[in-house]
């Protein structure tokens, strides 16, 4: 017997699922936008929460727009284009200060919001060429996603892979390869930098850590006195040393090796502010404790994981959190990136 729950939404999952409550549950519900009274069919029930379907929503929100896309809701690609972009931004403000515990935490939106993927692999079972579906490995065939880049979009069926060997941050020029990390969205990623900068002075000597290709470092160069940045993938270092010198920056040098690793060999009395830029996973603890014995005077951590962060900030503590700024790198999905300042 299929039973129906008529319930309000309130708030919002990290996953950017509408959050309501039913008989004691809290209840996650797809698609569903804060405010709004909704018809639900509970799909798996655990003993505090539930997960459901949004079968009709009987109050919507002035929030509440038509879709752009046709495989919305279907593919994986995106989960948001039901809100307006104002209601996402607040979405992922509420969704870090929550995992930061604090009242309020400013966001800047992406100046971007479609086509600002400079990264594309295309998902293919034979028949279809496309991505995910939600939730799943079955290929959805999507002809055009409006996140991905217009040759992205226009190559998809000769190149599963695409991405632009060449990236313009901040006024510099970037080579890379396909494996080497770079952030997704150039637009906001200056908007990130320009945070960033605010934190710096000429006089520091800044640790890039998980860096890349340079980019952050690099692009902060002209700010400080020095940067000197460490990454695992050793292509990625080359691409670092050779990017410095095609953009005649002569203050950065780059080191290849684990971050949790070379920080140990490391004096971190020469540096005034570390850049620590890690995986969703967060940082290794060996990496925490290091900073913790020889407390470096400012840390910068970015994170596309709130959740994560908020762990890491919390296990340093000989820091004290300064200011977290939220950055939407990832438009009409629930991912954000988030900048935080310790001392």
């Amino acid at each position: 017997m299929i039973t129906m729950h008529t319930i309000t939404i309130t708030g919002y999952n990290s996953e950017g699922e509408g959050v309501g409550r039913c008989d004691g549950l809290v209840v996650f519900v797809p698609f569903a936008i804060a405010g709004e009274t909704v018809r639900v069919q509970i799909l798996k029930q655990h003993s505090s929460y539930a997960h459901a379907e949004l079968v009709e929503i009987l109050k919507p929100s002035s929030e509440r727009i038509t879709p752009e896309c046709p495989h919305f809701g279907v593919c994986g690609g995106c989960g948001l284009l039901h809100m307006t972009y104002n209601e996402e931004l607040r979405l992922k403000k509420d969704n870090v200060a929550r995992a930061l515990r604090l009242p309020d935490v400013p966001i800047i939106p992406s100046p971007v919001v479609r086509h600002y993927r400079n990264k594309t692999t295309w998902q293919t079972d034979g028949a279809k060429i496309g991505l995910y579906a939600r939730k799943s490995h079955d290929v959805v065939d999507v002809e055009h996603c409006l996140l991905q880049s217009a040759l992205a979009n226009a190559t998809k069926h000769s190149n599963l892979f695409y991405r632009e060997p060449r990236q313009c941050l901040c006024g510099l020029e970037f080579h890379l390869s396909d494996t080497s990390f770079f952030q997704v969205n150039n637009a906001a990623a200056e908007k990130m930098i320009e945070v960033i900068a605010q934190h710096v002075s000429p006089t520091d000597n800044v640790l890039d850590l998980y860096c890349g290709v340079g980019a952050i470092g690099l692009c902060l160069a002209n700010y400080v006195r020095s940067v000197t940045g460490v990454e695992i993938n050793k292509q990625a270092v080359k691409e670092a040393v050779a990017n410095a010198r095609r953009n005649n920056i002569t203050n950065a040098t780059f080191h290849a090796g684990k971050s949790e690793n070379v920080i140990s060999e490391l004096d971190l009395s020469a540096f005034d502010v570390v850049i620590i830029d890690p995986p969703r996973a967060g940082c290794d603890k060996r990496l925490i404790d290091a900073l913790q014995a020889q407390r470096v005077a400012k840390l910068i951590y970015i994170s596309c994981n709130p959740a994560t962060l908020a762990r890491d900030v919390k296990r340093l503590s000989h820091y004290t959190l300064i200011s977290a700024t939220a950055v939407d790198m990832f438009p009409r999905t629930a991912h954000v990136e988030t900048v935080c300042v310790l001392k």
